[in-house]
Formats: structure tokens, C-alpha cells, sequence
């Protein structure tokens, strides 16, 4: 299934599942999703999801994939953040 423009929510995604655009991953947060697009593709395939990289999220890398990781942090969204000292 590709999926041309719409935004995701996490319980949309599963391992295999072809995107067109990253970008439709941006409104899910705190979740690591690695893409892997093929070199002559212009589709990213999702290859691993998780709130924590570990081994088997490494071996995408280690195996010379071209792999996107995509993780959105929630605490951007709560703006300047300030510190007390």
C-alpha cells in the first residue's frame, strides 16, 4: 500500500508499508521509524518502528541500506523550553 500525501497516525503503520513522502510520518511522536528507500526508488518502504532503536533497527544500517530515520520529538511541541538554574 502506498499512501500518496495523508498524515499518519501511529496504528496506521506496520513493517512493509510503502510511503511516498516522510513528511506524512510528522504528526506521530516520541517513536523511532527507520525507512528504507531503494537507491532507484522513490518510495520509502517502513523497516522498523519503536520507541527505542536496538539491534534489530542497527542491522538496517549495518547491511549498507539507505536508511531515513524519522523521529519527532513531542517536547518541541510544548515550545521554549526554560531551564532553572
Amino acid at each position: 500500500m502506498t499512501s500518496n500525501g495523508s498524515k499518519f497516525k501511529i496504528e496506521d503503520l506496520y513493517i512493509g508499508m510503502e510511503i511516498s513522502d516522510k513528511n506524512q510520518l510528522s504528526n506521530i511522536y516520541d517513536t523511532w521509524i527507520l525507512l528504507v528507500k531503494g537507491k532507484n526508488d522513490d518510495v520509502y518502504t517502513v523497516q522498523f518502528i519503536g520507541r527505542e532503536t536496538n539491534a534489530e533497527s542497527d542491522k538496517l544500517f549495518a547491511q549498507g541500506n539507505v536508511v531515513c530515520p524519522v523521529y519527532n520529538d513531542s517536547l518541541e511541541l510544548e515550545g521554549d523550553i526554560y531551564y532553572e538554574e
